[in-house]
């Protein structure tokens, strides 16, 4: 892929895009739960206004990042993207399968045990490219085939998120659980994929609950986002006075989409059968502002660009009556659109 112009920060979703140029000041946040409190402390100190930021899954490990651009714009401007990649440019050098089978086969153990509920099992997919790919161009690719997700690029993560973690703007909190996945609404009707998404929906209802003072939570329904369809719960509150998405970020995350029920054990499950740390995918991505509003979606259907590397993500929730060949092929499901934004058939 080439571009002739690269942004170096990017959201977008529907009509609104923020777009980043520079870093006027980065920020490290360090770990555990003051991270969120201590990127906002950060911002109002530095006399600026809003700051891009994406945080590691794992609240105990480092690696998140704060930004503060330089300048921000409402497009990605007259960038010009030309994708010249093919097959014989883009290949994939490790496709994480073995690692995967390895990790289902504890994680279908832990569940038969009762020693959690549910657990979310990440695979990761190595892919290699001849030259070094544009977070700017895979990102114009998605906004083009992933309509209705969260676009994001902040720190070589690019990706496009269907699931809103949390939005607070103009004094209202809301959120979108998405879990239960299937390429029809049919395979979405089983009992599997109904407690996937009640044990998801719970948690995230638990999250926020102390932050609002009403809680709209609509009928569940069915969302389609490229040729990927969801169970979806949406949620909607009038936030309570003084409340900051960053507050709201240190209870939600990490949700049982993410993570598992219960969350301390299904946390320490995947640090024991996960053998390489998922980093900032599944973590809070999004921007915030000095006066505590902002937007985070969850890093999903994403990749971190590293040279001429991009080393690709997909997760699914288990639960009992899970089977690893329904799971194997969810998680192909969900690597397909980074697959074709980088030329790899």
């Amino acid at each position: 892929m080439k571009v002739t112009t690269e942004s170096n920060l990017i959201w977008s979703h529907g009509s609104q895009t923020r777009v980043g140029e520079g870093s006027l000041l980065r920020i490290d946040p360090g770990t555990g739960p003051g991270r969120y409190q201590r990127a906002l402390s950060a911002l109002r100190d530095s006399g600026n206004e809003t700051a891009f930021a994406s945080f590691t899954f794992d609240p105990t490990v480092e690696g998140s990042v704060v930004i503060v651009p330089e300048s921000i714009s409402e497009s990605l401007g007259t960038a010009s993207v030309e994708n010249e990649q093919t097959i014989s440019t883009a290949f994939i050098q490790s496709d994480g399968k073995s690692a995967w089978q390895r990790g289902m086969t504890l994680a279908l153990a832990a569940l038969d045990s009762g020693a959690v509920e549910k657990v979310v099992l990440t695979r990761q997919v190595k892919v290699h490219l001849d030259q070094e790919p544009s977070t700017t161009a895979i990102a114009s690719h998605l906004l083009g085939s992933q309509t209705g997700c969260y676009v994001f690029a902040v720190d070589g993560l690019v990706g496009a998120s269907p699931e809103l973690l949390v939005s607070h703007r103009d004094g209202v909190i809301s959120s979108l659980v998405l879990a239960g996945t299937a390429p029809n609404a049919e395979s979405l009707g089983s009992a599997k994929m109904d407690l996937e998404h009640v044990l998801a929906a719970s948690s995230v209802r638990e999250g926020i609950a102390q932050y609002v003072t009403t809680l709209d939570a609509p009928a569940r329904t069915v969302l389609e986002f490229g040729e990927i369809k969801h169970l979806a719960t949406r949620f909607e509150g009038r936030a309570t006075n003084g409340s900051t998405v960053l507050d709201v970020l240190g209870t939600l995350h990490p949700t049982a989409s993410v993570a598992g029920t219960p969350t301390k054990k299904s946390l320490d499950l995947i640090r024991e059968i996960e053998p390489t740390p998922r980093g900032r995918y599944a973590g809070p991505v999004g921007w915030f502002n000095s006066a505590g509003e902002g937007e985070f979606a969850i890093a999903l259907r994403c990749g971190l660009v590293e040279g001429h590397q991009v080393t690709l993500y997909a997760g699914g929730g288990l639960v009992n009556g899970s089977v690893a060949t329904s799971e194997f092929a969810e998680t192909e499901l969900k690597l397909r659109p980074m697959l074709q934004a980088l030329g790899v058939e």
